[in-house]
């Protein structure tokens, strides 16, 4: 079988299938045309199908490095070096007419990924009336991938635009004039979407579970390794979920569960070494920490010079440019590396920065480092860069069980949980007499989620924003969390309404 086909090629179909179903309705261009009547005949019509649902979410997160955009540019850390567009990101200055915020703004790619779901739930069956080779268990698997992948972008939508409207069939031509679902309703469907998924989902594609037997698509269990989803992603993404409703005895409950069975899943803490690793690691996508990513390999042709953070963090010695386009201050380091003998980032008593999270300490314009996975080795005139987006992984999954302990009145555990991750990274043990647990959680997910795209929705959860940004409380009734819309999605569907906060 050929990998790359199952990789990358089958994102070529996506244009084929948004040219059958919204190609007007979601401006998404396609790139080849395929008549419906040759549609859902054969099982590579199926595999393309899923597949091509994967490269929609993945080309909705990495347009203009969107998923840092939403999830990690609001929360303070990173300030721009020239760029204006990223700058009113980073001010919160969301009105910007900028195109690329306004691109941003536009939610078009998540609801492409949306609609292509959509169009696998109702047209996969075909395929297994047409195919016989297209077996039963493919067919469930398929479809159980399909529905988290649904539900993982809605909950993408959730977070960055509160109500959105909740479309869970196929439209024909245009957009439809949906109107906004409440957020709530929104959380209730991929909630149950989740859960769905999860019944039929494998902790691993190692054929040894009653879920899965033999290969998924001709596949052995390394391929798929933590770049499709799987229980260990579905308890994940159903503890955030819980979460961000504040309903941490879900979360506890699905967290427990996925930590509980790690050895099933196949993941664990890993050392700074692998962290940081730059030529595979964790931000290749597959490391044994990484219960799901969204893999850009160049072994498979995936590699670019956009969609990737070291697009915007790296210059000179590592691409051929002097200066990065965003940058942590010193300042902002030393506050979030502020213990000693962290191994991401610290300084020696000789005052040298020790660790791979940075490059130039102490210079005016530190580089973020830890995120280098270059497309060549050495020189690299062409900047193009293969670093997955990871979506969840082990560490992540931890902390997140620490601070649903703690809203549920149990430090001790939440602080065991917590020095599980610190003694990895070189730090003592936290006591609960040292401070408050929560304080402490949050900082250590700064510390070691920085970059990934999760900071923002750390501090919208842990109610936090009037602390990092220019927003007061009253400014969060509002609605200042949420991004506003587009011109192009507000004049795409007359049924909508500017976010309240962004109306004025």
């Amino acid at each position: 079988m050929n990998k790359f086909f199952i990789r990358i090629g089958s994102v070529v179909f996506t244009g084929m299938v948004l040219s059958m179903s919204c190609k007007k309705a979601l401006d998404v261009p396609p790139t080849h045309m395929v008549p419906v009547k040759q549609m859902w005949q054969v099982k590579n019509d199926a595999r393309s199908a899923v597949f091509g649902t994967y490269g929609l979410l993945r080309a909705a997160l990495s347009n203009n490095n969107a998923y840092l955009a939403y999830g990690e540019l609001r929360g303070g850390d990173f300030v721009s070096t020239s760029r204006s567009d990223i700058a009113a990101v980073t001010e919160n200055d969301l009105r910007s007419s900028e195109a690329v915020v306004e691109e941003w703004k536009n939610w078009r790619r998540f609801y492409a990924a949306i609609a292509q779901a959509n169009l696998c739930l109702e047209k996969l069956a075909k395929v297994k009336e047409n195919d016989f080779r297209y077996t039963a268990e493919n067919l469930k698997l398929d479809i159980a991938n399909v529905r988290y992948l649904r539900a993982l972008t809605y909950f993408y939508l959730v977070r960055i635009w509160g109500n959105v409207p909740l479309i869970t069939k196929t439209a024909e031509g245009t957009f439809p004039q949906v109107q906004k679902s409440d957020r709530q309703t929104i959380l209730d469907f991929i909630t149950q979407e989740a859960q769905a998924a999860l019944n039929d989902l494998p902790w691993r594609y190692n054929g040894q579970s009653p879920e899965q037997s033999g290969l998924y698509w001709e596949q052995s269990d390394s391929h798929w390794r933590g770049i499709i989803a799987n229980k260990g992603a579905a308890y994940q993404l159903l503890a955030h979920i819980a979460a961000w409703r504040g309903n941490y005895l879900e979360t506890e409950r699905y967290t427990k569960i996925a930590i509980d069975n790690k050895a099933l899943g196949g993941y664990d803490i890993i050392d700074i070494g692998n962290l940081t690793n730059t030529q595979g690691g964790v931000f290749q996508g597959q490391s044994a920490n990484v219960l799901l990513a969204l893999p850009a390999d160049k072994e498979f042709q995936e590699a670019s010079a956009s969609g990737h953070i070291e697009d915007w963090t790296l210059a000179l010695p590592y691409v051929s440019r002097k200066t990065p386009d965003i940058y942590i201050p010193n300042d902002t380091i030393l506050q979030i590396f502020n213990e000693k003998n962290d191994n991401r980032f610290g300084i020696n008593e000789s005052g040298t920065a020790l660790g791979n999270y940075f490059t130039g300490f102490g210079s005016p314009i530190p580089m973020f480092s830890k995120i280098r996975q270059l497309s060549t080795t050495g020189a690299d005139p062409l900047r193009n860069y293969q670093s997955a987006i990871v979506i969840f992984r082990y560490e992540d999954l931890v902390l997140l069980r620490a601070e649903a302990l703690i809203f549920l009145g149990d430090p001790d555990k939440a602080t065991q949980l917590l020095n599980s991750i610190r003694s990895q990274r070189g730090l003592p043990e936290y006591k609960v007499a040292d401070g408050h647990i929560a304080d402490a959680i949050l900082k250590e997910r700064r510390r070691e989620l920085l970059g990934e795209g999760w900071r923002w929705f750390d501090l919208v959860r842990f109610e936090q924003v009037p602390g990092y940004t220019r927003f007061t409380a009253q400014d969060i009734k509002a609605g200042a969390l949420y991004w506003p819309l587009s011109k192009e999605v507000m004049n795409g569907n007359r049924a909508l309404q500017q976010n309240e906060f962004w109306q004025h």
